[in-house]
């Protein structure tokens, strides 16, 4: 039987006091779906970063591939968040080790010398991080998926951007509806709405910026980076 085809869906994140912390402001959706993909089906990954002894490789995001579903210059039909910016600061995480605590007194024990926090496995941390206040705490995103399938995922993820755990990036609510045209690429308001790579024969506006930029999840990786038109937020 063959399976239902995607539609076009605007999907909108409602955070809790509006505060997310990216760097440079992108926040792909299919990122997103990512994560929560190895949430539900895989969640001892987080615990080890290793899957592939007992699993095929294959992610099953509920999204449309474009243009084709292999090959170098395939994309997930998702756009990147859609959001006003009303403020933006420079925050800082810090992380020192207790040296003392209970728990590290016998493991010290074995380190010999001198110990440090300035480098090495003891070295303290003082990160930067960049803290945009979003207007109303409402992203959009779009994409050409099932709705049921990616409301399902979006159960399993709490927050958005980086350093959830010390309050950044909460999520409210998840809604999702369905609309008439696919912007998941482009929009007529928005412009270009995720990277895309250059291929020949592809029309891409020129006025965006060409980058080495990942092409889909995980954008860290360097297997996944491609030369790309890339947006500006």
């Amino acid at each position: 039987m063959a399976k239902k085809p995607t539609s076009p869906l605007k999907v909108t994140a409602k955070l809790t006091d509006g505060r997310v912390f990216s760097f440079d402001g992108i926040i792909m959706f299919d990122a997103i779906l990512y994560h929560a993909w190895f949430a539900k089906y895989h969640p001892e990954v987080f615990e080890t970063g290793e899957w592939m002894t007992h699993g095929s490789g294959y992610i099953g995001l509920p999204l449309r591939q474009t243009p084709e579903n292999t090959g170098a210059g395939s994309v997930w039909a998702a756009s990147m968040g859609i959001y006003a910016e009303t403020a933006q600061s420079v925050e800082y995480w810090n992380k020192r080790p207790n040296f003392f605590g209970a728990d590290k007194t016998d493991y010290l024990d074995q380190d010999k010398g001198v110990i440090s926090d300035s480098e090495g496995r003891y070295r303290a941390y003082r990160t930067p991080c960049v803290v945009r206040t979003v207007k109303d705490g409402v992203i959009d995103f779009y994409c050409m998926g099932h709705k049921d399938e990616v409301l399902d995922l979006l159960s399993y993820i709490p927050a958005l951007g980086k350093k959830p755990a010390i309050g950044y990036g909460r999520v409210e609510s998840w809604t999702a509806e369905d609309i008439g045209e696919d912007y998941s690429v482009t929009h007529p308001e928005y412009g270009l709405m995720r990277p895309v790579p250059i291929i020949e024969g592809r029309t891409t506006p020129a006025k965006y910026p060409i980058r080495e930029y990942g092409i889909k999840p995980p954008y860290w990786k360097p297997e996944n980076r491609r030369l790309c038109y890339v947006p500006i937020r």
